[in-house]
C-alpha cells in the first residue's frame, strides 16, 4: 500500500493523535478519512459512510450531554495547539 508523509509540529502531531483517540481511529486511518472526506465533500454532499470519522460517545447521552463531550474533546485538541477554546458546538 503507498504511503503519504506530512511535516507537522509535536503540537500538532499531539493533536491529531488527541483526536484520533476521540475517534476511536488510528492517527493513520483518521489522515486517511480526514483527506478523503474533504476530497469528495462527504460533509456537504454525502457519501460513502466508511469515510466517516466523528467523536465516539454513547448512543444513550442527552442532547446536552454529547454536546459537552463535544466540547470538551474539540477544547482539549485546541489548548494543545493554543487555540482560543469554544464556548459552545
Amino acid at each position: 500500500m503507498p504511503t503519504i508523509s506530512a511535516n507537522v509540529t509535536t503540537k500538532e502531531l499531539d493533536a491529531i493523535r488527541e483526536y484520533a483517540n476521540a475517534c476511536g481511529e488510528t492517527t493513520s486511518n483518521l489522515i486517511r478519512k480526514t483527506v478523503i472526506q474533504e476530497a469528495i465533500f462527504l460533509n456537504g454532499f454525502g457519501g460513502p459512510k466508511e469515510y466517516e470519522c466523528n467523536i465516539s460517545m454513547s448512543n444513550n447521552l442527552s442532547g446536552k450531554e454529547a454536546d459537552e463531550i463535544l466540547k470538551n474533546s474539540i477544547n482539549k485538541i485546541r489548548r494543545i495547539l493554543g487555540i482560543e477554546e469554544v464556548d459552545e458546538v
